[in-house]
């Protein structure tokens, strides 16, 4: 094993960065890799098996990515469904999780009182109740499920009224020194400390485990002669959601408050390329039966590798997912637009993030298998004919342009009327239909007017003719 190789820290989202602080004081020579599933957060309310399924999917492509030497799952959650079945999986590899600081609050406070703030996975687990067993007989254990504040650490509200109102509600039989200690059993709690102490009595303690993490994983990186010798250190954030903005909340909260001076630390926010966007955008708004399975042929085809067009709009390679992304930021767009809801009603089932999922991202699967390389004739600024590299369109199965999209994807999972007269008719008065056809169609189904609208302006303002 590469002792140069990074350590992981991965989290259902945000909240391990409230971890990565520790070990970046504790280990200021590494480098670190954050991983943050937001697109799948929380993880609290989910079931133990899928918050397993979902960490060992999201390690397992780490690690063939990144080829970690070692793992922390700053999630106690995650920490608690699935920690058994990582290191199953890496028997050679030390992988690290996280669990509430109960024991070092029972030390700290014989015969106290200990408010444990948790996920419910957390506190319904097995592990958890065998670590409030064990001690029950030296302090008074009080589990409190706080599953909101995940909600609002994401959103990067770490002292917000709304929040405050949330946690003076949650903590009322605790505020007036009715706590000895309140463990935060979620990583994303310690980023509403502040908040927290201006509700809880000055005597009252609040515990996290990062700190002891932090020191663990230095102890099983030494004990495997794999520290690294010299730095800098660094840390790159990476995150399964399409938000571009929570790898700059991730090293916002790095900093909060202010690390220690740490020398030449360097932070990336790495951003996913369209293929990585388009499928984490998929994932997270697809679910019906048989979206799994079409994915799974978007990604054996060409439609990752393809143009939008022969010589027009996104003639490049790849022009195709990137166009695809670039209807689905202005459908998203228009469609909140307040006008758009309350004057046209573009508002409900109809318009759901699923629905608006698939007609953006797949309008235009009829494009798949489409495009040759070749090359034409243009005249240079000289007035001199070159050969420059364009693609030639070959439909060897001519089914139409919108009416194929749909016959295709209706191959693997079922759509709604709207999502199919959306994709059918997305290309307005511009196709070949007859006028009054389209006309009706759009009357009929608003969401193919949104599409429409949609597709033009990315097509005429947001992409470039080669």
């Amino acid at each position: 094993m590469d002792r140069n190789a990074p350590i992981v820290v991965f989290d259902s989202g945000v909240g391990g960065v409230s971890v990565l602080r520790a070990l970046v004081r504790e280990l200021p020579e590494e480098d670190f890799v954050y991983f943050g599933d937001s697109a799948n957060a929380p993880y609290g309310p989910r079931s133990t098996e899928e918050i397993r399924a979902l960490t060992l999917e999201n390690l397992t492509r780490l690690k063939k990515e990144y080829d970690f030497k070692a793992a922390v799952i700053a999630c106690n959650t995650a920490t608690s469904a699935a920690i058994g079945a990582l290191r199953e999986a890496w028997p050679e590899l030390p992988i690290l999780g996280i669990e509430p600081a109960l024991k070092p609050a029972a030390d700290r406070h014989p015969g106290g009182t200990v408010v444990v703030m948790a996920t419910e996975t957390t506190l319904r687990e097995e592990k958890f109740a065998a670590l409030t067993r064990r001690m029950e007989s030296r302090c008074r254990v009080i589990s409190l499920p706080c599953p909101e504040l995940v909600t609002f650490i994401e959103r990067g509200e770490t002292d917000s009224p709304a929040l405050k109102a949330y946690l003076r509600q949650a903590l009322a039989p605790y505020a007036d020194g009715g706590a000895d200690a309140v463990v935060l059993g979620c990583t994303h709690y310690p980023f509403a400390a502040d908040a927290l102490r201006r509700i809880l009595a000055p005597t009252t303690e609040l515990l996290d485990g990062a700190e002891g993490t932090a020191r663990n994983t230095r102890s099983q990186l030494a004990e495997r002669s794999l520290l690294r010798e010299r730095g800098p250190g660094s840390v790159r954030f990476l995150n399964s959601s399409p938000d571009q903005a929570l790898p700059e909340l991730c090293e916002r909260l790095l900093q909060t408050p202010p690390l220690p001076p740490l020398p030449k630390l360097t932070v990336r926010r790495m951003t996913m390329d369209p293929k990585e966007r388009f499928v984490s955008i998929y994932r997270q708004y697809i679910q019906r039966e048989g979206a799994e399975e079409l994915l799974n042929y978007l990604l054996q085809s060409d439609f990752f590798e393809a143009p939008a067009s022969a010589r027009y709009h996104s003639a490049v390679a790849g022009g195709l997912c990137q166009h695809s992304l670039n209807v689905y930021d202005c459908l998203r767009a228009y469609l909140a637009r307040p006008r758009v809801q309350q004057v046209y009603g573009l508002t409900g089932e109809d318009y759901s993030e699923e629905s608006v999922a698939i007609v953006a991202l797949l309008h235009d699967l009829c494009k798949i298998g489409c495009y040759r390389p070749g090359f034409r004739n243009v005249k240079d600024e000289r007035g001199v004919w070159q050969k420059v590299a364009t693609y030639n369109f070959e439909d060897d199965f001519p089914f139409g342009h919108g009416e194929k999209s749909v016959w295709m994807i209706m191959k693997y999972m079922k759509l709604s009327d709207h999502e199919a007269f959306a994709i059918r008719y997305h290309m307005g008065f511009s196709g070949e239909e007859d006028a009054r056809t389209v006309g009706q169609a759009l009357a009929k189904f608003p969401l193919a007017f949104a599409l429409n609208v949609a597709d033009s302006e990315a097509t005429y303002f947001l992409e470039e003719t080669p």
